[in-house]
């Protein structure tokens, strides 16, 4: 492949993005809204009428209440990338930023698309939970009675732990198993967070389906993303917000033999996730500080996800994660070009055959972290409320990094009861500084959070408790 193409790709990115770019940003708040879908759809129509062929439009199956879920292709490359938008009714982004890549493979003669025509293929459901946007909600609609008329075996039984009674429906991103022939039996629910989900849902079935239709196609499915939203955190070290948050699979520790059956390739997903954040880096016009890595506690284990039952079967995925939630966050085009961006940042890689040329292990040192998962994470956002001002004087901020620094210790040296100890030593020192006005409330609920979170995992380490920490605390993740 031509070596140029890479610097024409950029140039031209750089001329797209300047296109894009609202006059102002009143009218990219207030005059551009989010698509609905009899908008959606017009566009893909529009895409497939003015690509010459280059781009399919289908219908894929059908949501419970009867609206079409759309798959859209392109490329006729021997490696194919699955990019699934909006598993979560109330998360946008994604449709626009695939539309936007349709459009420009659809109509585009440069070299740098022909190109990615050429290598890969590119296949798509840029809106799986129609229902779910309409209203919008995280879930689809599938009330459980209407569950139990479809399944009438499971009538008498609990419902799947992720159904929802409240919206009379299920978070399809926990209904995927890694055995794409699973049919949901009663003895299995209602199932938690470390067992795979159900395929219940039409929406999950779907996504199954294309993906094994892929497979047999190409018989391997090279990439699978998922794009999705979350809440507006900030990054540890300099309090920056996050703009895009990355993520490979969360199938616990590296070291975990739980999934030795199966054709994990961890380091895969590591490489693909690390070419996303640096195209999201590379190919804006503006600097991009706030890329990160998406919570990735050691323990995180969630097999029912899309992307993990997918990554249990050979493929790299990765999660993207926007800042805010629909309603409550409109349109924004700088959203969409990162989303847009860090597609780019795999596919031109996987066209010109440099994503092998990664290293995954860069991701986790390369991307800084919004999180804590070690005394190190601790003791990087101590000193960022520092800087902040957010103890009453340097003495007590310094009191607690000393604490942290002997903690630092221990945990290198894994010596269990010292970090028991010491944590619950740490937690008393800030209860003391919050109840003397010593510590600004800001600092002191994450410091504590984050204390009780390391603490949980040192007691079970003393113990020798297998329950898993996020058994507990899953609810607060929403990827």
């Amino acid at each position: 492949m031509n070596k140029n193409i890479w610097k024409k790709f950029v140039y031209l990115a750089a001329i797209l993005l300047v296109m894009l770019i609202p006059v102002s940003d009143i009218s990219a708040q207030t005059e551009r809204d989010w698509m609905t879908n009899d908008e959606f759809l017009q566009k893909l129509d529009e895409i497939e009428a003015n690509s010459s062929g280059k781009v399919q439009v289908d219908v894929v199956g059908h949501s419970r209440l009867g609206n079409a879920i759309m798959s859209a292709r392109v490329g006729t490359g021997d490696q194919v990338i699955l990019i699934n938008g909006s598993i979560h009714g109330n998360e946008k982004s994604g449709a626009e930023a695939i539309v936007e890549i349709l459009d420009y493979l659809g109509t585009s003669d440069s070299s740098f698309a022909q190109s990615v025509r050429d290598e890969v293929t590119i296949v798509t459901i840029p809106r799986l939970n129609v229902d779910g946007l309409e209203i919008p909600q995280r879930q689809n609609i599938f009330p459980w009675d209407e569950v139990v008329s479809d399944y009438p075996h499971l009538e008498g039984a609990e419902p799947a732990w992720y159904y929802n009674q409240g919206n009379a429906g299920f978070d399809i991103n926990r209904d995927f198993h890694a055995d794409l022939d699973y049919e949901v039996v009663a003895e299995d629910l209602p199932g938690n967070t470390l067992d795979f989900g159900f395929f219940i849902t039409k929406e999950s079935q779907i996504l199954r389906d294309l993906y094994v239709d892929l497979q047999n196609e190409f018989g391997v499915v090279e990439a699978f993303v998922d794009l999705h939203h979350m809440g507006t955190p900030k990054l540890n070290k300099t309090g920056e917000e996050v703009t895009i948050a990355i993520d490979p699979p969360p199938l616990g520790p590296d070291d975990s033999t739980k999934y030795d059956n199966y054709p994990l390739d961890r380091d895969k997903s590591k490489r693909y996730a690390l070419a996303a954040a640096r195209g999201v880096k590379e190919l804006s016009d503006k600097e991009e500080t706030g890329v990160a890595q998406y919570i990735a506690f050691q323990e995180r284990d969630f097999p029912g996800q899309a992307r993990t039952a997918f990554a249990l079967n050979g493929t790299a995925t990765v999660l993207f994660e926007m800042p805010g939630q629909q309603p409550q966050f409109g349109y924004d085009q700088d959203l969409v070009d990162r989303v847009e961006n860090g597609l780019w940042g795999m596919i031109s890689r996987m066209a010109d055959g440099s994503i092998d040329d990664l290293n995954g292990d860069d991701f986790v040192t390369e991307i800084p972290r919004y999180w804590t998962d070690n005394i190190t994470d601790m003791r990087d956002v101590m000193g960022r409320f520092t800087e902040e001002g957010q103890f009453e004087n340097a003495s007590d901020a310094r009191l607690l990094d000393n604490h942290l620094a002997a903690l630092e210790n221990y945990e290198k040296q894994e010596n269990e009861e010292k970090m028991v100890k010491h944590l619950n030593g740490l937690k008393s020192l800030l209860d003391h500084q919050q109840e003397k006005g010593l510590i600004e409330s800001e600092a002191y609920r994450r410091l504590y959070g984050d204390a009780d979170l390391l603490l949980d995992r040192w007691e079970r380490e003393l113990t020798g408790d297998s329950r898993d920490i996020y058994l507990i605390g899953e609810n607060q993740l929403i990827d």
